[in-house]
Formats: structure tokens, sequence, C-alpha cells
């Protein structure tokens, strides 16, 4: 099944592994402590709650910022296999 441009395949459990390595790097990035990124950080947490919960719908998903609530929807999308990692990882910082 096709859904634009990408294969509707849901990542491995390596894949998801690997993921949220990426993801607890990112939140290790001296940038997130800015009050400026606060959003970006939040998202990323609820993202890795997400994979690590293995959470497929966006139930329960309530953050105060659209750009955190993007985030964490991303987080579903990559595991119901909607998204690729990069879009989830590739968030930038202010």
């Amino acid at each position: 099944m096709k859904k634009g441009n990408l294969l509707n395949i849901n990542p491995s459990e390596a894949q998801i592994k690997d993921t949220l390595r990426v993801l607890q790097k990112r939140l290790a990035e001296p940038g997130m402590k800015k009050p400026i990124n606060r959003p970006v950080r939040e998202g990323y947490e609820e993202a890795v709650n997400i994979l690590v919960e293995d959470r497929r719908t966006y139930e329960g998903i309530d953050l105060d910022t659209v750009q955190s609530r993007s985030i964490a929807v991303l987080a579903v999308d990559y595991l119901n296999g909607e998204c690729e990692k990069k879009f989830l990882v590739g968030v930038g910082l202010k």
C-alpha cells in the first residue's frame, strides 16, 4: 500500500531502537535548553514516550503547543509506517 511518496511499512524493533537513540541524542543537544526550543523539547520527550510505549494512535497526546503536538503526531505516524524517520528526528532548533 502506498501513501504519497511513502511506503506504508512499519519500522522494525531495531529501527525503533535506533530512532530512540537519535531522539535521546537530540534531547541532549545544548540548544534544547533554550526557552525558545521548549516546544521541540516537549515534543521529543513525548515522542520518546510514544516509541517506548508503542502507542499507535493519537489518543493521549495533550501538549501545549502546535509544534510539540506535531512532533508527537509524527512519532505515531512513524510507528504506523506513515512518516520517515528523517522527518521525526530532523526538527530544527532556533
